[in-house]
Parts: C-alpha cells; sequence; structure tokens
C-alpha cells in the first residue's frame, strides 16, 4: 500500500519584522526585533522525509512527516505562524547572525532549498561633535569640528563670514563594515550623523554659537505686513470706487446718446366739400403769411410812447394759379 504523500509549496521568499536592511544578500535586523523565514517550493515529504531551518548547520526547527518541533536554544523564539514551511523568529540577538538555510532530508541525501545570510545589529551608538579649534577676525572666523563615534572619527573645517558659511573639501564620511559616520552643514548647523543598516543618530551645533560673524537673516515685523496688507487693500478700493463712478457716468451719456426721438410728419390738410365742381376740383390755396414788424426806433420826444402792444399786420396772397 502506498504511504500517502503530502505536497507542500514554498515561495523562496524572506520576510522581516522589524527593522531590516539589505546588501549584496546579506539581510540586516535590528537588535531585538524578529525575523519571518517564508520559503515555499514543491516539497514532497515522504515517510522518512523531513524539513528543517539550520543556522550555520544547526537545527533551529524540524519539520517531519506528521510533526514540528523547535531546538532548545529557540525555545520560546519560534512562532508557526502558517500552516506551512514557514518559521518567525523572535528577539534575535547579535549572536543569531549567520548563514541560513532551508533543506530538506531525504532518503538520497540532502537537498538545500534556500540560503540567507542574516545580521543582526544594534542600534547605532550617538555620535560626538566637538569643535576642535576656532579662528576669527572682525568679518569671519574659520573652526574645525571633530564627529567621532565609538568605532572611527572625521575633522572636518568650515569657513563663515558674516552671511555663509562653506565647508572645506565637501561632505566628509567614512564608513568601516555596515558602519557609517558623516559631518555636514544643513540650515546653519553642522550635523554628524553615525548610522548603519538598521538605524541611525546624530549630534548637531549650531554655527552662530561658534562663529558670531555670521548674522541671522532678518525677519519680517508682523506689524508691517499687517500695514502693508492694509494699505493695499485701502489702494485698491480707491481704485474699484473711481472705476465704478467712471462706468456708472459713462453709462448714462449712452443712454441720453441713444434715445430716438418722434420724426415730425406733414399732414396735408383735408378738403371741405363744395357743390362747385371747379372749386371742387382746384388744388385747395396756400396760405402765405408776412409779417410785418413794428417800426422801431426811439419814440419822438414829444410824443408819448405808446404802450399798448402793436397788432402784427398780415398781407393774404390768393393762389391766382388758373383752374385746368
Amino acid at each position: 500500500m502506498k504511504s500517502f504523500v503530502p505536497v507542500l509549496f514554498l515561495v523562496y521568499e524572506l520576510c522581516l519584522c522589524g527593522s531590516q536592511g539589505t546588501s549584496a544578500g546579506t539581510v540586516f535586523v535590528l537588535k531585538g526585533e524578529g525575523l519571518l523565514l517564508n520559503v515555499t517550493k514543491a516539497v514532497v515529504l515522504g515517510k522518512f522525509d523531513n524539513f528543517s531551518w539550520k543556522c550555520n548547520k544547526s537545527n533551529i526547527v524540524r519539520f517531519t512527516f506528521n510533526d514540528k518541533g523547535a531546538s532548545p536554544n529557540y525555545d520560546g523564539r519560534v512562532e508557526f505562524p502558517e500552516n506551512n514551511f514557514s518559521v518567525k523568529l523572535k528577539n534575535l540577538q547579535e549572536a543569531d547572525s549567520g548563514v541560513y538555510s532551508a533543506v530538506v532530508a531525504t532518503l538520497s541525501g540532502d537537498e538545500t532549498e534556500a540560503k540567507y545570510n542574516v545580521k543582526v545589529q544594534d542600534r547605532a551608538s550617538l555620535p560626538l561633535l566637538t569643535v576642535s579649534s576656532v579662528s576669527e577676525s572682525s568679518s569671519s572666523c574659520s573652526f574645525t569640528v571633530t564627529c567621532s563615534s565609538q568605532d572611527s572619527h572625521i575633522n572636518s573645517t568650515f569657513t563663515c563670514d558674516t552671511r555663509t558659511c562653506s565647508q572645506e573639501g565637501g561632505e566628509r564620511s567614512e564608513g568601516i563594515p555596515d558602519t557609517f559616520l558623516q559631518v555636514h552643514q544643513s540650515s546653519r548647523s553642522i550635523i554628524c550623523n553615525h548610522s548603519n543598516r538598521v538605524s541611525w543618530t546624530s549630534d548637531t551645533k549650531i554655527i552662530k554659537d561658534v562663529c558670531h560673524q555670521l548674522v541671522d537673516p532678518p525677519k519680517p515685523d508682523p506689524v508691517s505686513i499687517i500695514l502693508g496688507v492694509l494699505f493695499t487693500i485701502l489702494i485698491l478700493a480707491i481704485i474699484g470706487g473711481v472705476l465704478w463712478c467712471y462706468l456708472r457716468k459713462t453709462g448714462k451719456g449712452v443712454i441720453v446718446e441713444n434715445t430716438v426721438y418722434d420724426t415730425a410728419k406733414f399732414v396735408a390738410p383735408a378738403r371741405r366739400k363744395d357743390p362747385t365742381a371747379d372749386e371742387a376740383s382746384a388744388p385747395p390755396l396756400s396760405c402765405i403769411y408776412a409779417l410785418v414788424d413794428p417800426k422801431t426806433g426811439p419814440p419822438a420826444p414829444t410824443e408819448p410812447r405808446n404802450t399798448a402792444q402793436l397788432e402784427s399786420v398780415y398781407a393774404q396772397v390768393k393762389n391766382t394759379t388758373p383752374s385746368p
């Protein structure tokens, strides 16, 4: 009778819990954090086969056909988050650094399925930034700082005038395996950084405390800003008022100019009915009036001035056009 053969699918993948980093195949883990080993590949475990996670060739955990267990060195620090070959290691220490491998042991021999180089690092220590020397004049100064950690140190020189500062040789950095030290200028401060693959720390000094010649840029006066805003609003209001009055006046003038008045029309006088045919067929009489002005000039001295209104004299000229 054939024995039951379970088939488990594993993926070559390494997942980390907590702070981590990678470099050239190395996985960095912060001391005290956890590491999730999650490897999958089509693996067949027979009755006499087993699957193991090892660190530097020492067993961490082992899976058999129907059981699994952890090494005493990892007792209480191993979890099985899923029903497969995944393993979570907790509270890793620097001594847990090493090569982790997934191995399937069969009757024909061991088969290594994956390898990972894991390095556990402590937090980067706090660096120390000190001023080594200062040289000052009336308008400038030059000073040297030392940025140091437990493993190394860097010296760098800065020159400042009343406005700017420059770092001699540019930004300085120095690294030993997996640890870096750096000193640079940022926002009128000197910063010393100490970092590794999983953390970083820094120490800072204000340049003005070292170089008193450096003057901070003037800050805007809040009162001046408020007055400037109010003055701008006032000017805009005046311009707006003048423009509104001008447009209103211009609009009224256009209305007057566009007023349309009715045009007077000539209406011919109505003809009177007359039994006389000749008179009926004759064209209507046109009346022409001539206005004779009163006599002008001063009145005679011996005659009293007549204040009565003079009557206008009209002469009527009858139309003498012959009838047809």
